[in-house]
């Protein structure tokens, strides 16, 4: 399996993570008051809480990662909800666990009464990133990078974990400092690039010259163009601007 197609699983599998239905519906525990006539009191903090606790309850953390939940933040000025028992919870219209998801917390006595609060769902992986700015054409060494932790949700390309499976790439495009390296944004072989292709057997070694017709990293599957037959190949990436074949 290719380091990009490993990548673009990796993010898939936390995807299909984080999308699983939430239950049903869940009674409030977190925190709340209970009046001297024994009835449940929700303000404002309570209800951003009590909506957090729910969200972290249905998601798991990434492999070496971590799950951040952010409720937003109520009008302080709310009116604390009085409810006879402990307030339910489920996500609004029954929707599926998103990005971004909205709570709603529910009581039918003493007086029915809903409240609704939107929830941000940050999940954080540890992921390449440039360690300073990087310009088109850079060729890429180990202190180039660093590691980070990344909210993968936000990001919707392949992304890599492992900072030796792109020393030796040639960057795409102006990355910034602190930002991801995408799979669209790092080649050892460039599309549309001259490449030189290598076939041998037994210590013999021939070479030709083509034009890849993909982008690859290391390791990575690549058609390429021979120029001189314009036969196409499929060929495997093996350093700078080379590919070999069988």
């Amino acid at each position: 399996m290719t380091v990009k197609s490993m990548a673009q699983m990796l993010i898939c599998l936390i995807s299909l993570n984080f999308l699983a239905p939430a239950q049903a519906n869940a009674q409030a525990d977190a925190p709340s008051m209970k009046n001297a006539d024994g009835n449940f009191r929700y303000d404002h903090k309570a209800l951003q809480q009590i909506a957090e606790q729910f969200i972290r309850q249905q998601v798991s953390a990434p492999e070496n990662g971590e799950v951040r939940i952010e409720a937003s933040a109520l009008d302080p000025r709310l009116v604390p909800k009085v409810c006879q028992q402990s307030a339910d919870i489920s996500l609004a219209n029954n929707a599926r666990l998103d990005r971004y998801t909205t709570v709603e917390i529910r009581c039918e006595l003493p007086t029915q009464w809903r409240a609704y609060v939107p929830v941000r769902i940050f999940m954080m992986a540890p992921v390449v990133v440039a360690a300073q700015p990087l310009t088109p054409g850079t060729l890429l060494n180990a202190s180039d990078l660093s590691i980070a932790m990344v909210d993968t949700q936000a990001i919707r390309a392949g992304l890599y974990h492992d900072i030796e499976s792109l020393v030796g790439a040639r960057v795409k495009r102006r990355i910034s400092a602190q930002e991801p390296i995408k799979a669209s944004s790092t080649c050892l072989v460039c599309e549309g690039e001259r490449v030189t292709i290598v076939a041998g057997q037994k210590g013999m070694r021939i070479t030709a010259t083509g034009i890849a017709l993909a982008d690859g990293l290391q390791g990575e599957s690549v058609v390429v163009r021979n120029q001189r037959s314009n036969r196409e190949v499929h060929a495997t990436v093996a350093g700078l601007n080379e590919v070999t074949v069988e």
